[in-house]
């Protein structure tokens, strides 16, 4: 616990946007109660940085809700993050906030290679890039922003084409964390190992495989035409038959995200245009 600890008290410092809020629906911030003693010193920890509080900026500053949301944590007994639609809600669980800790840890290949200050900013990334999944599912029922296919397939959009368009690289990296945590994840299941009923849930759940995820959101980053994206393609293993078509996906991911989510935003974008 003691290592996971000071992993946790490193990390979590991605800036809020700056800017004043409209006097509407807001966001506002939450903290549960931790579920066991292991989890008080990581929750200390995330109330000490402000987490939700920033969260929750990053909401009031750039877009423009129908209903109030609260955005924290919480104890779930399960390692997840989820939006609650009936109470307009995005939970956190601590559990998950210890899997992402406990993924960084064992990473004896890459991550804990890396300098304390870049480990510190995978896998803060990392929290933020689910955030942002959540988020998209947040206004997608708060505001009724019509959407076609998986909504899951939506909000991972969502996600990279908020943190490639509104958060600057000097402040947060999000992407390459979110898809080196996906990575890291996939390799820790072994489908061919899995009954006919694991298999038949694990195919039936609404996300796309891990696998799936790390490379759509590889290949929408590398489409950018950016330096980020190439190093988030390389590192995720994209093939190059998929790395040809990327530049046309996220022009069209780009021009429907931009269709059906500019009316929310209240700010424009740091990068690129509306």
């Amino acid at each position: 616990m003691g290592k996971w600890k000071a992993i946790i008290g490193s990390v979590l410092v991605l800036c809020a946007y700056a800017g004043p809020a409209m006097a509407q629906a807001r966001a506002t911030p939450f903290y549960g109660d931790a579920g066991e003693p292991a989890q008080q010193p990581i929750l200390e920890v995330i109330k000490g940085t402000q987490l939700a509080e920033r969260m929750a900026a990053v909401v009031n500053t750039s877009l423009t809700l129908r209903s109030d949301l609260h955005v924290g944590f919480r104890s779930c007994k399960v390692a997840n993050a989820f939006f609650n639609p009936q109470a307009r809600e995005i939970t956190i669980c601590l559990e998950f906030i210890q899997l992402v800790a406990k993924t960084a840890a064992e990473d004896n290949y890459y991550l804990m290679k890396l300098p304390r200050e870049e480990f510190s900013r995978y896998v803060d990334g990392a929290v933020w890039s689910v955030f942002l999944h959540e988020l998209g599912h947040a206004v997608i029922a708060i505001n009724q922003v019509p959407v076609t296919g998986r909504e899951e397939d939506v909000a991972d959009q969502f996600a990279v084409w908020f943190a490639v368009r509104f958060v600057t690289d000097a402040q947060k990296r999000v992407v390459e964390p979110g898809v080196w945590f996906w990575n890291r994840l996939a390799q820790t299941r072994d489908p061919s190992t899995f009954s006919t009923e694991e298999r038949k849930r694990f195919m039936a759940n609404e996300h796309s495989l891990d696998e799936q995820r790390v490379y759509n959101q590889a290949c929408w980053a590398y489409g950018t035409g950016t330096e980020a994206g190439y190093r988030v393609a390389q590192r995720a293993g994209l093939p190059r038959e998929r790395m040809q078509r990327c530049d046309q996906e996220w022009s069209k991911l780009n021009t429907a995200m931009t269709a059906n989510f500019r009316p929310q935003f209240r700010v424009l974008p740091l990068s690129g245009r509306w």
